[in-house]
């Protein structure tokens, strides 16, 4: 990787880290992860892996709307309005694919610090309740929030370099967050019971390539061995690929996918709009 980008990025990381909501976010994640997983633990009565399972489920609804809603302030707040320090990048010998692909990396390691710090509190209760191995399936949550907060980042990145205004940037970004989150899966559900046999199936299971919180939901449930709660369209996922393992290779692909697509469409508008 390019100097130039790397001390993009690290000047971009100390911005993003010194925004209050951030660490009001890693406080949020570290408050909720320690009081799940001590609810978790005083369950003695049953195996480790019932934990991991059930510490998995209470804490995936709330991080797929927190997660998302950080990645999107940050990327969206950090970018958007501010020419001054995008004219000042610019007259410095780098190109603006650099300076986007700089910031965007910036502020994806200061939100994996967050993520981390916060979901990390509750893995050391995890890993004195119920040894290392629930630790390293509880390391699965973790790194699909991540992908998550990836994926939503550079979708902010997108609606930044497209929307000059901060103040309609962040609207653009709420509005996003309320169809990917609330929206969209039940209207997808709805479509799909207007439709008969194999058809609505079959949309449930393509509804899930279209929004990140869905994908990001199935690959954690799959890969935590709960996939008799992965909702009607995981469900789908399950019995068309045939197991939990084919459904989080899926599931990991797309999302490898959401997170490059929007990025590398962010680094072209920026290039062209600065021709």
């Amino acid at each position: 990787m390019r100097r130039p980008i790397i001390t993009i990025a690290k000047t971009e990381f100390t911005a993003a880290s010194r925004l209050w909501w951030i660490r009001l976010f890693t406080l949020a994640f570290g408050l909720i992860t320690v009081a799940m997983a001590q609810a978790a633990s005083v369950s003695g009565d049953s195996g480790g892996g019932e934990m991991f399972a059930r510490l998995t489920v209470a804490l995936l609804p709330l991080a797929l709307m927190l997660v998302p809603l950080a990645a999107l302030l940050v990327g969206v707040s950090s970018v958007s309005g501010d020419e001054h320090a995008s004219g000042f990048l610019l007259t410095l010998p780098v190109s603006t694919t650099e300076v986007i692909l700089g910031r965007w990396l910036g502020q994806a390691c200061a939100l994996g610090a967050a993520i981390g710090a916060g979901f990390g509190a509750g893995g050391v209760l995890v890993w004195a309740s119920s040894g290392p191995t629930d630790v390293l399936r509880f390391v699965c949550l973790i790194a699909a929030c991540l992908l998550l907060a990836l994926a939503f980042l550079s979708i902010a990145t997108l609606v930044a370099v497209t929307v000059s205004n901060r103040g309609a940037a962040l609207g653009v970004a709420a509005f996003i967050w309320f169809v990917a989150v609330i929206l969209y899966d039940a209207a997808a559900l709805g479509a799909a019971l207007r439709l008969t046999g194999r058809q609505g199936a079959r949309l449930l299971f393509a509804s899930v390539f279209a929004n990140v919180v869905d994908l990001v939901r199935v690959l954690t449930l799959a890969l935590a061995g709960t996939p008799h709660i992965l909702g009607v369209a995981g469900e789908s996922w399950i019995r068309t690929l045939g197991g939990p393992m084919p459904v989080a290779a899926l599931a990991a692909a797309v999302l490898a996918g959401w997170i490059a697509v929007p990025l590398a469409i962010a680094a072209r508008v920026s290039a062209v709009r600065d021709l």
